[in-house]
């Protein structure tokens, strides 16, 4: 049997199942960790009684899944805003699915044009790292003892991860030691995210979170909550700013050949061969093809159904596609770097272009679109590496992921409404933080009202901080999710890193390829999930 079809056919209806639980742990904690390692796992046994135990398969069903979750996740935040507030949402759910699905398509599309950069420049692309090992784990025709010693590792790291996690879940150990703002967090899927960023990674993320404490002890006070911190200008503005500005760098450079017309002379002074691209050098300077113009009108469509539809201003859109750009960017150097989404670009969004709206329900549907276009493009590229990684041949990957972002965007509003029918979105059941964020910051918008989380001195001075690291070769992105994170939660991480360093330094773990990590992550998030999961029965 040929695998694409089991892999569709199970990347489709695990989707679904992950949509349903991420979306309810997106409202009930805030957390949208889904169980996406879980179903990799359960396909292994559809994959065996099929006979397609390949690694194409368990790829494309994880492609299928995570571009499924990518649409999902984009408008969950925003429409249970909506849902909170009251407005008519008079907007057809056939609408939904089909703007859901172009954002997607469009990020997709958008990712192609950044290959070069994000999957041959050298990134580290930790978690792909993880996903390979686990997928070639899965695949291997003989079971041997290095197979038996992985398998034994992850488990292992996964029981003991899942143990902390029953104890925080049933309040026998705190969640954090300390507060969430000066504490450190008891996480096992923290420590597992150091582990995989390495000790450089981590210093530069502790580097932010020594800054970010020193604003909560110096200028805030240590009573401050998490939420009141991070949208604090020393933190939101400086953050924002040192993210932007490393946007732009890394899109100068992704752009800068395609203006680059001199050839070098042959052999040049030293008698080498030019360099080339993996192309040979032609297509950075073909006019627009087929897949340009595609691109070209899918974003024209999009435009007239959000002017139609929607009653979002074409202009207003076109503004945020190169928005969406500098934040497909920092999300998928937060991914490529560290293992870790940055999901910045909402709350700009709303800053952005708030003021051109009087109705807060286009504009966070403008919101959630931009959204789906940024992890699209992150998720797609992170895909097409982890396929690099696992040996296996990408041409079919796109429609996989064409096909989950399809599935995601049908499912989508359906689920919300069904969750908020069953419990009621904004209320003790589903209190939804990020929605709530979300509406919050899109009146304020509405209203006229500047946010107080921006500062044009701050801003400039992220700018110049964006700089000078980037001339030390220090990552921006990485030190500004550190101002970002609660600082528990990096002291956790930068307990991984000593750790990576400690396991390197005596050579232990060899040929472990993350998937101790891999398990310390997987425990925690599935007993959480389970734990999460209690009210629904």
């Amino acid at each position: 049997m040929d695998d694409r079809i089991p892999a569709v056919i199970v990347g489709v209806l695990f989707s679904v199942l992950n949509a349903v639980v991420t979306v309810y742990l997106a409202m009930k904690t805030g957390m949208a960790d889904g169980i996406v390692l879980l179903l990799l796992f359960l396909s292994f046994f559809v994959f065996v009684a099929t006979g397609t135990v390949k690694s194409r398969a368990f790829v494309y069903v994880m492609a299928i899944m995570m571009s499924s979750t990518a649409a999902v996740i984009a408008y969950t935040d925003g429409f249970g805003a909506i849902i909170i507030s009251g407005e008519p949402f008079v907007v057809p759910d056939y609408v939904m699915a089909v703007l859901l699905s172009l954002a997607s398509i469009i990020g997709l599309l958008l990712s192609l044009y950044f290959t070069d950069y994000f999957l041959r420049s050298g990134f580290p692309w930790p978690m792909q790292k993880v996903t390979a090992a686990i997928v070639a784990m899965l695949s291997a025709e003989t079971k041997d003892a290095a197979f038996k010693a992985s398998t034994v590792r992850m488990g292992v790291a996964g029981l003991a991860s899942g143990g902390v996690s029953l104890l925080r879940g049933l309040a026998v150990i705190p969640e954090t030691i300390g507060t969430t703002v000066a504490g450190i967090s008891l996480s096992p899927m923290m420590l597992g995210i150091g582990l995989l960023i390495g000790f450089q990674a981590c210093l530069q993320i502790a580097l932010g979170g020594i800054v970010s404490l020193a604003v909560l002890v110096f200028i805030e006070g240590l009573s401050t909550d998490y939420m009141a911190h991070m949208r604090n200008p020393w933190i939101f503005s400086t953050a924002i700013s040192m993210m932007v500005t490393t946007a732009f760098i890394s899109l100068y450079v992704i752009v800068k050949p395609y203006f680059s017309r001199r050839p070098k002379p042959a052999g040049g002074e030293t008698g080498e061969k030019p360099a080339t691209a993996p192309d040979g050098g032609r297509a950075r300077r073909r006019l627009p093809g087929m897949r340009s113009l595609l691109l070209a009108a899918i974003i024209g469509a999009a435009a007239i159904i959000l002017q139609l539809f929607v009653d979002v201003p074409a202009w207003v859109f076109l503004l945020c596609i190169p928005i969406a750009v500098l934040f497909m960017i920092i999300e998928t150097r937060g991914r490529a770097e560290m293992s870790m989404g940055v999901g910045m670009s909402s709350f700009v969004v709303i800053l952005l272009v708030g003021l051109a709206f009087d109705n807060i329900v286009p504009l966070l549907i403008l919101e959630g679109f931009v959204v789906a276009m940024v992890m699209s493009f992150s998720l797609s590229l992170a895909m097409l590496k982890t396929a690099e990684f696992s040996s296996v041949d990408t041409r079919g990957l796109p429609w996989m992921l064409v096909i989950g972002s399809i599935t995601g965007s049908i499912a989508c509003i359906p689920i919300i409404r069904l969750l908020d029918a069953v419990y009621g979105i904004g209320t003790n059941a589903l209190p939804a933080p990020y929605s709530v964020m979300w509406l919050e910051m899109a009146t304020s918008a509405v209203a006229g009202v500047a946010s107080p989380s921006i500062d044009f001195y701050l801003i400039l001075a992220g700018i110049v901080i964006a700089l000078v690291l980037y001339k030390y070769k220090i990552s921006a992105v990485a030190v500004a999710i550190g101002l970002l994170l609660p600082v528990s939660v990096t002291a956790m991480i930068l307990a991984g890193g000593i750790l990576a360093w400690a396991i390197h330094k005596k050579g232990w773990l060899k040929d472990d390829n993350g998937i101790t990590a891999s398990g310390l992550i997987a425990g925690d998030i599935l007993v959480g999930l389970a734990i999460s999961l209690r009210s629904l029965l």
